[in-house]
């Protein structure tokens, strides 16, 4: 199949950095975009996993332009709080985590074989909104950085990059899309003018206007195995100091996210609607915050996937091919591993071996997530029918059944181009006091002779600004450097 044409069919966050993706794995291949003015971006405020700042390095796009432009703020990872009895921290950054010595995690290991806090998983300035200095000569070759974005801005820049780099954007509503009568194919796609291409990206968003739409390929739900179906999003005051995590708050029916970018605070409010309404939900949020607030956006959703993610010459990424709820930041690292799979196997057209790899990224996703839902809370109606009823899916129910007899080991997880490993379950399911502490030190007895790849607070920097500081001074250097 010879591809030189490539529409991609909306914009936002999931189309340009799709276009983007592609236009650097294919720079000889035309690529427009076709977005529709009309459809809204969902989100107040976003967050990013650390697949973001690779993303960044993919495209040759500066770290310091982007947080500029985005108006972003740095992110080291979730801080969750009343999932349990004790707050606890998710990072996932590499340099944050204690290495794997062979296939153990023996720094970690011994955290939680000696029951010390889970923060004794994390290096100073992780939940005290510190920086270290020398994250300015790290900037743009470290792989562990993540960020908060306005959304807005965010797409604002990422729209300029592509038409610096020649991709054209048309502003169009699609109204029909042609099929071949014969192959199937997409032929075209047409709003006020017809528009042919001999492959399409389908960003379109919930909508799902290509893939789900005019080629019917099926959803797959996993409402059985997630609580939430609903969700309000609106913006607060700029924080006086940056969190430099995403804080993640439990709810009487749900949780709340709170972001930080540079001249506003992103907030959210995800629930399920068994037990409460988008009223209720607007009023929880005003008691929890001790103010009125205006929501900016409301939706539902069904968490789940298409059933394929390449059919015919149409491939689906973003909300076109899943959601799953925000509790980890995945939409934006998902749409980028997903476009990484794309180039690697579109040259030799194995579009069975690209769907099952897109399936099981997802289906790391969905295990990753639901297992913040093993709580023992039961406060609620509705956690008490998240510990009592949660149905556990078939991917992440023998790997629970294998940590229960022993650590979290480094091949547990295995997903080519999945967001999360073995080492992200650790920080979770230790604060929601899931391990055998008994179990868990017997067996370090065992592997503690390995080295422990502890850092130590030297080995970072001793000289740390606070985050808004040097948010505030990287925004400096980058005006300067546009000087120049």
């Amino acid at each position: 199949m010879m591809i030189d044409d490539i529409i991609v069919v909306g914009g936002g966050n999931a189309g340009y950095v799709s276009a983007l993706i592609l236009h650097s794995s294919f720079p000889k291949k035309n690529i427009k975009i076709i977005q529709s003015e009309d459809i809204g971006i969902i989100g107040v405020g976003e967050s990013s996993s650390e697949h973001f700042a690779d993303f960044c390095r993919y495209c040759n796009i500066p770290i310091l332009t982007l947080v500029l432009n985005a108006k972003a703020t740095f992110k080291n990872g979730v801080y969750f709080e009343g999932w349990s009895d004790e707050d606890y921290l998710h990072n996932i950054t590499v340099y944050n985590c204690a290495k794997a010595s062979g296939n153990h995690f023996p720094y970690l290991h011994k955290v939680v074989a000696e029951g010390r806090p889970n923060f004794e998983m994390n290096p100073k300035g992780s939940v005290d909104n510190q920086v270290p200095l020398n994250f300015f000569n790290t900037l743009d070759h470290s792989p562990t950085h993540q960020f908060h974005f306005d959304t807005q801005a965010l797409n604002t820049f990422l729209r300029r990059i592509c038409e610096e780099r020649n991709i054209e954007i048309i502003e169009d509503d699609i109204e029909s899309v042609d099929i071949h009568s014969e192959s199937g194919d997409i032929v075209a796609i047409t709003g006020k003018k017809k528009y042919y291409a001999d492959f399409f990206i389908d960003c379109s968003g919930f909508s799902r206007l290509l893939l789900n739409g005019a080629l019917d390929v099926k959803w797959k739900s996993y409402s059985e195995y997630l609580p939430l179906n609903s969700a309000i999003a609106f913006a607060t005051e700029e924080m006086d100091e940056y969190n430099i995590y995403t804080k993640s708050t439990a709810r009487d029916y749900g949780w709340s996210w709170k972001i930080p970018t540079q001249d506003r605070t992103g907030n959210g409010y995800v629930f399920c609607d068994r037990f409460i309404d988008e009223n209720q939900a607007h009023e929880e949020m005003e008691r929890a915050y001790g103010h009125k607030i205006d929501v900016a956006k409301k939706f539902k959703f069904d968490p789940g996937r298409m059933e394929k993610a390449w059919y015919k010459n149409c491939y689906a990424v973003g909300l076109s091919q899943s959601f799953v709820e925000p509790l980890e930041a995945t939409a934006i690292g998902s749409v980028i591993q997903q476009m990484y799979a794309f180039v690697h196997y579109l040259p030799s057209n194995s579009i069975d071996e690209c769907n099952q790899i897109v399936n099981d990224i997802f289906d790391n996703i969905f295990d990753y997530v639901q297992a913040h839902y093993l709580v023992k809370k039961e406060d609620t109606p509705f956690w008490k029918d998240v510990k009592n009823n949660l149905k556990i899916t078939p991917t992440l129910k023998p790997l629970l059944e294998i940590w229960k007899t022993r650590f979290p080991q480094s091949d547990d997880c295995d997903c080519k181009f999945g967001l999360f490993s073995a080492v992200n379950y650790i920080p979770i399911l230790y604060g929601l006091n899931w391990f055998d502490i008994d179990m868990v030190a017997k067996e370090y007895d065992y592997i503690s002779h390995l080295p422990v790849d502890k850092w130590e607070n030297t080995k970072l920097s001793t000289l740390y600004l606070g985050h808004k500081k040097f948010i505030n001074e990287s925004v400096k250097i980058e005006n300067l450097n546009k000087e120049k």
